[in-house]
Formats: structure tokens, C-alpha cells, sequence
């Protein structure tokens, strides 16, 4: 999901965020990674998902709902997903 926020509303939706998003997340099931990256005024969400029926249930959990109305006056645009599917990596081991 990428946002981009007001500049007075970078830091504290960035915070919301963390707060709301990140904490769900880390009880959802399938979930193997949760990230958000960030240059102001923007930030992109990225969940990393064992598979894409977890992805779909953690979004009908409510969680975005809220978030979203935290994110009142803090955004200059609609939040917009955004569906990857991950082509190549490399990690150090």
C-alpha cells in the first residue's frame, strides 16, 4: 500500500501506522514479513504472505478501516495497493 501524506502528517501517520498495522500483523496468521519504507511524504507497506488467502484475511480484518480513519487530514491522496509478486532475491547469509 503507498501513501502519501501531508507534511505535517508524515511523522505521526508513519507512527499510526506502526501502532495499528505492525501489531495486528505480527498475530496474523501467514504472515512472513511486514516492512514500510518511507521518504517523506511517502511511505509503502509491504506484507510478504506464505499466500495470498492470508494477505485477503488480514485486509477483512478491520485493521486498514481504522487506520484509515486515523489517517484523516494526514493524507494528501487516497492510499493505493499495490500487488507485486516477488521475481528474484538474494539474502547474505
Amino acid at each position: 500500500m503507498r501513501y502519501v501524506f501531508t507534511d505535517s502528517g508524515f511523522d505521526s501517520g508513519c507512527d499510526l501506522w506502526k501502532t495499528l498495522v505492525f501489531e495486528e500483523a505480527k498475530k496474523a496468521p501467514g504472515l512472513i514479513r511486514m516492512q514500510l519504507l518511507s521518504a517523506k511524504p511517502m511511505a509503502l507497506a509491504i506484507g510478504t504472505w506464505e499466500d495470498k488467502k492470508y494477505a485477503e484475511s488480514f485486509m477483512r480484518t478491520g485493521v486498514f478501516k481504522k487506520l484509515k480513519e486515523s489517517l484523516v487530514g494526514k493524507l494528501t491522496a487516497e492510499p493505493v495497493s499495490e500487488h507485486w509478486t516477488l521475481d528474484s532475491v538474494w539474502e547474505k547469509a
